[in-house]
């Protein structure tokens, strides 16, 4: 059986720099905080790409859990002690349907 999967552009507006490290672990702790353990592996949340230069990142769901992924990447407010303010630009099936124009 094949898990369907959505993925997630995320704009990252820092306090400042965040690696990928510390995103990754805000991430999962704020689908854990919010949605706990079951939803946690109902969700999956993965960590696609990181580009820390431009402050974006790629993250990916089950299908199913897209809507609350959504709300768990808005419920970001800080990495490490520092503010941040994720904001999710794009939802996509697939990665390279995040890089298209309507």
């Amino acid at each position: 059986m094949t898990v369907t999967r959505r993925y997630f552009l995320v704009k990252i507006v820092p306090q400042q720099p965040v690696s990928e490290e510390q995103f990754g672990r805000a991430l999962t702790d704020s689908v854990r905080r919010y949605f706990g353990e079951i939803g946690l592996c109902r969700i999956d949340p993965r960590l696609i790409r990181f580009d820390e230069k431009e402050s974006r990142a790629v993250v990916s769901c089950r299908k199913e859990g897209a809507g609350e992924m959504e709300a768990a990447i808005g419920l970001i407010s800080d990495v490490s002690g520092l503010a941040i303010a994720p904001i999710t630009l794009k939802m996509s099936g697939t990665i390279k349907g995040l890089g298209r124009r309507h």
